[in-house]
């Protein structure tokens, strides 16, 4: 029985809040002063709390741990924290720029920047306008193995005038850095990183962005801001850096970053001595992405001399035809609409819906929250994780396919 006779009052409300500490703190939400309201009305309890000061992922994390404890209080039908930080909607504008492609890898030392620059080369070499933008701050090596030099021209207007090179617009904090060491901090770092991107002036038809390896700040921010059309992984086989290439590859799924596929790199050699074939990292490596190109240790692949490798021409056709072809979430009528629903409520309900699925199937559904980590969410429903693909329909609303992986057909791809 739901009514104001059951409801809470609200100092009972802000008595549970009182048991949510502030991250990094010895006081709690209340006594920190970050709860400006609470109201409570036939069951239903809003809090109003004051956020906008820090990271988007400790708010978030704060918001959920406030939802939870308001959840225990007797008579609570429905919460809702109204976050005043503003969530990330993927539409910063790269003026000049008509589709991103994203090179990332989980580690580094396997060969990222080789495979972005020459991605970009097997691009422009079948007559696109290409960009290249370096954003490892901390390790720029785009102009070393372009041979090219800073510093970076100005255009009438202002904006940074990326270099020209076989075809493509270059534009690189190591053309700006003068080879000195880089000792920003994360905030510096992102800052710097979107501010060159956006304002040099750029004329592409695809660019392609060179991610520092891993996923720290300046990777997160680009996902998060920048409508990233695709992303191409880059991985040795050895088992390590395949593992944490998924792991990586689940992270720019859950923001909603379509995965183009990976390149697995130093996939072997032939020894000019004895002329037999290696594998010092092993082959076949596990990856839920499709495998674009194997690529051999070959010091002919890391040339930018003359005309573009063969296995890069190669590639470029593959992503170019990797975007053409992805899916895009679609809502059907069907879908569970989870707009407005308190999270605990919304992730049982989505738990509930997906252990009812058949192998195969999928689940489709709209959130106006942005998604986290769905597959561990439903990992222990299932002996084979699901597919999760996230499409950011426009500001606040997120859709999702959830679908059930039958395991008999994963057996059968490995054989």
């Amino acid at each position: 029985m739901s009514g104001k006779e059951n409801e809470p009052s609200e100092d009972a409300v802000r008595d549970a809040l009182r048991t949510v500490s502030v991250p990094d703190g010895d006081e709690n939400v209340v006594a920190a002063g970050l709860v400006s309201s609470v109201t409570v009305t036939d069951g239903a309890v809003t809090v109003d709390p004051t956020l906008s000061g820090m990271e988007p992922a400790t708010a978030d994390t704060l918001t959920d741990r406030m939802r939870t404890a308001v959840l225990e209080c007797g008579g609570v039908e429905e919460v809702r924290v109204e976050t005043d930080v503003a969530e990330p909607d993927h539409g910063t504008v790269v003026p000049g720029v008509d589709r991103i492609i994203a090179v990332a890898s989980a580690k580094g030392g396997v060969g990222k920047t080789t495979v972005a620059t020459q991605l970009a080369r097997g691009l422009a070499a079948s007559g696109e306008r290409v960009g290249l933008f370096d954003a490892d701050v901390y390790g720029p090596n785009t102009p070393e193995l372009l041979d090219i030099a800073g510093p970076l021209g100005s255009t009438d207007d202002g904006r940074a005038e990326p270099v020209e090179i076989d075809g493509l617009q270059v534009v690189s904090v190591g053309l700006i850095a003068n080879d000195e060491p880089m000792a920003w901090r994360g905030a510096m770092a992102h800052e710097a990183v979107e501010k060159l991107l956006t304002d040099a002036a750029w004329d592409v038809d695809t660019l392609v962005l060179d991610l520092p390896p891993g996923t720290g700040d300046i990777v997160l921010t680009t996902l998060q801001s920048f409508p990233v059309d695709g992303a191409v992984f880059v991985t040795t086989p050895f088992p390590t850096a395949a593992s944490d290439t998924e792991r990586s590859t689940a992270l720019f799924r859950e923001e909603g970053v379509p995965v183009l596929g990976a390149v697995v790199n130093m996939a072997g050699f032939t020894c000019p001595t004895c002329g037999d074939d290696h594998a010092p990292f092993g082959s076949d490596p596990t990856l839920s992405a499709d495998v674009l190109a194997k690529l051999p240790i070959d010091e002919s692949l890391r040339s930018t001399e003359g005309d573009v490798p063969e296995a890069f021409r190669d590639l470029g056709d593959d992503v170019r035809e990797a975007i053409v072809d992805r899916t895009t979430v679609t809502v059907p009528e069907t879908a569970l609409d989870l707009r407005g629903v308190p999270d605990r409520a919304r992730i049982e309900q989505v738990r509930t819906e997906f252990g009812a699925l058949a192998p195969g199937e999928s689940l489709h559904l709209v959130t106006d929250t942005r998604p986290g980590n769905v597959s561990g969410a439903l990992e222990d429903l299932t002996a084979v994780p699901p597919q999760v693909a996230i499409e950011q329909k426009r500001s606040g609303v997120w859709a999702l396919q959830i679908s059930k992986t039958d395991p008999d057909t994963v057996e059968d791809v490995a054989c």
